[in-house]
């Protein structure tokens, strides 16, 4: 399931509420005295151009994070790298940021009570904006999930008989009913045919997974989980997985050799929990 945060109003507040705390932390002066001061508006300024780098780095590693490691299956992965990416790495780049915001004005930042009162706060807010898309990408993840299961498999599809595939050198038709599967690996989407040999041989796709599915025939294909979308018939037969998951196998087989099969489609043809009852309705006809 692809998820889309769309809140950019919000993130913008966010960052004006935060510069605006930090500007205000320990200050003796109220709100109204301070907001015509000129050390108040040259503060809020840089905090709030050093609050909306950070908010933004997190916002976009969050999304890059979601396409490789679900928060759900991959746990301590992605536990890990959120923590190094979304929050060790803002950490260091608050820092950086605030000591040349500091040394523009003639300030040794080791000298200002910033280090002391000000960065601990900013390391709680960081650590506050990741909890915020951790908790919002679960609340996606779960209304998605009820719509689909809400969802009736025999509902409008698409009549379309063939997917042009457009390389940088051509546009090939590829028939429906020739599609085995769609994947993504290392953030791009490839189409296999049942006629292709390997993995290698697959077309890369310009559309992403959920617009795919909007443009295919929900009776012939299922998206198993946020990386694959595959075809009826392509699916040989399917086994209880771990975690109330499904294992299903595939023809052709991704891949023959188990030594030869990345890291990150380790469970390529996992059915993932939130879809499996869908995808044993789906089979059952």
């Amino acid at each position: 399931m692809d998820i889309s945060y769309n809140d950019r109003y919000f993130r913008f507040a966010l960052g004006f509420i935060a510069a605006h705390i930090i500007v205000m932390y320990n200050e003796p002066d109220n709100f109204l005295q301070a907001l015509f001061t000129l050390s108040y508006l040259k503060g809020l300024t840089g905090s709030f151009a050093i609050a909306m780098l950070l908010i933004e780095w997190v916002h976009l590693t969050a999304m890059r994070l979601d396409r490789r490691w679900d928060w759900h299956q991959d746990t301590l992965t992605r536990l890990f790298w959120q923590t190094v990416l979304g929050f060790l790495i803002p950490a260091v780049l608050a820092f950086l940021m605030a000591a040349l915001f500091f040394y523009a004005y003639g300030y040794n930042i080791f000298k200002t009570t910033y280090m002391s009162q000000d960065y601990t706060l900013i390391l709680f807010m960081i650590l506050a904006i990741n909890i915020y898309y951790f908790g919002l990408n679960s609340f996606l993840r779960l209304r998605g999930t009820s719509i689909i299961k809400n969802e009736d498999v025999d509902s409008t599809t698409s009549s379309k008989e063939v997917i042009l595939v457009d390389t940088v050198n051509r546009s090939i038709p590829v028939k429906v009913e020739d599609i085995a599967y769609y994947y993504i690996l290392k953030g791009d989407v490839y189409m296999r045919t049942k006629a292709m040999s390997n993995m290698e041989e697959s077309y890369p796709i310009q559309d992403n997974l959920r617009a795919l599915e909007q443009k295919l025939d929900r009776r012939m294909f299922f998206r198993i989980n946020r990386q694959m979308i595959v075809s009826f018939q392509s699916c040989l037969y399917y086994k209880p997985g771990k975690n109330k998951t499904l294992e299903v196998a595939l023809t052709p087989a991704p891949y023959q050799n188990v030594e030869s099969v990345p890291v990150e489609h380790a469970r390529l043809c996992i059915v993932s929990e939130d879809r499996a009852v869908s995808f044993r309705k789906w089979m059952d006809r």
